[in-house]
């Protein structure tokens, strides 16, 4: 039995770590009930739950908050993810994978929050070195590669089923260069693995309520090597930041999933 003076001992060390590079003073909370049980049930509970590497929670917390949009959410987690030893070119990864999934406004919003949170100490600015990429020529080159980075990152599956959407039959053009970017170019990218790509898509597919896409990117996931159990920490540790009906949502589609693939209970 875990006892609320353990969750309270736990949600203490926790938050002082996270918010070892707080530059201002906590405020005085304004309803000393609501702080508890979120202290409590978010800290000293859902981040320490096992299953999930609290690094891959952090990149499920700071997609959530992205989709949420809401600027001391995101700065807030921006602040965690570097304090847990996430790079400043993998915050910015986030991102740039969010742009297909959240949209540009949304993605646009949080580098402006990151950059600002990146640039309040030294040893996070002095890692925020850009990335040597390789810029394809064409959307052709950049759709080959897409191919090969979904076969290699995702199963054949997803290149398959991408390859015969419905976007691509009845938008060709923006389908084809939407997947030419996205699979080519930003997947080609070393600041994210296949792993962290996948749980920041079923993070943002599920608070976005993609129920059909999230479905399909979970068998995705499972082809990228993320385990049953961690693909149901991603819906509860992002579920925290978005609501828990879509926690509900997004563990009926994986179960779904995991039954069509034999796995016929829940992960221990």
């Amino acid at each position: 039995m875990t006892t609320v003076a353990e969750l309270q001992e736990k949600s203490a060390r926790l938050r002082a770590f996270f918010d070892q590079h707080l530059p201002y003073a906590r405020p005085t909370p304004v309803l000393a009930d609501f702080v508890r049980v979120q202290h409590e049930l978010m800290w000293g509970g859902v981040w320490l739950v096992d299953g999930l590497d609290v690094k891959l929670r952090s990149f499920a917390t700071i997609t959530a908050q992205c989709c949420n949009g809401y600027d001391f959410g995101v700065e807030h987690q921006v602040r965690t993810g570097l304090t847990v030893g996430m790079t400043a070119q993998q915050i910015k990864g986030i991102f740039i994978e969010l742009m297909f999934y959240a949209g540009v406004p949304a993605t646009v919003f949080g580098l402006r929050v990151a950059q600002e949170v990146i640039d309040e100490r030294e040893e996070w600015r002095s890692e925020d070195v850009p990335l040597d990429v390789e810029w394809l020529d064409s959307l052709e080159e950049s759709l080959k590669r897409g191919r090969t980075n979904l076969d290699q990152q995702a199963g054949k599956a997803a290149a398959r089923e991408i390859e015969d959407s419905l976007a691509r039959q009845l938008v060709p053009g923006p389908a084809g260069a939407v997947d030419a970017w996205h699979y080519g170019e930003a997947w080609a990218r070393s600041d994210l693995g296949p792993r962290e790509r996948m749980v920041c898509i079923l993070a943002a597919l599920m608070c976005r309520g993609h129920w059909k896409q999230l479905g399909r990117h979970v068998g995705y996931a499972l082809d990228a090597g993320l385990e049953p159990k961690e693909i149901c920490e991603v819906f509860a540790q992002a579920g925290w930041y978005r609501g828990w009906p879509c926690v509900e949502e997004a563990l009926e589609q994986a179960g779904a999933v995991f039954r069509e693939r034999g796995m016929t209970s829940p992960p221990p």
